[in-house]
């Protein structure tokens, strides 16, 4: 859930659908079909406040499940029930994080919060 795809806005997922009910709105005001867009409105906006609200319910399971799970792995002594997915990083000697030519052959420790100055050569 860190890194969450963006969606396109839905005139650019289904241009054809966009004009299709522009034109169609364009033609009952033309017209003066105010009730039928009136209604045709309301029911749009009634079908996207409902997929909304689904979608979010099911978001929020999803979340809820996830919770649970950690919850029992933290219960059970498990790490991942601690930090999640992404565990912390265990103390050990690593490539130095500078990325300067000169320094690609070494290693540096990490204490498992900061870099300290200890190098060594590979």
């Amino acid at each position: 859930m860190l890194y969450q795809h963006v969606r396109r806005p839905f005139w650019r997922r289904h241009p054809t659908v966009t004009v299709t009910v522009l034109a169609m709105t364009s033609w009952w005001l033309w017209h003066g079909w105010y009730q039928a867009l009136a209604v045709t409105a309301v029911v749009g906006l009634l079908v996207v406040f409902s997929r909304h609200r689904h979608a979010a319910a099911v978001r929020d399971a999803g979340l809820a499940a996830r919770a649970e799970y950690e919850h029992r792995l933290s219960l059970a002594g498990d790490p991942r029930g601690t930090f999640g997915r992404y565990p912390p990083v265990q103390p050990g000697w690593y490539p130095d994080p500078q990325h300067h030519a000169q320094y690609r052959c070494r290693l540096r420790y990490f204490d498992g919060a900061v870099w300290t100055p200890y190098v060594a050569r590979r």
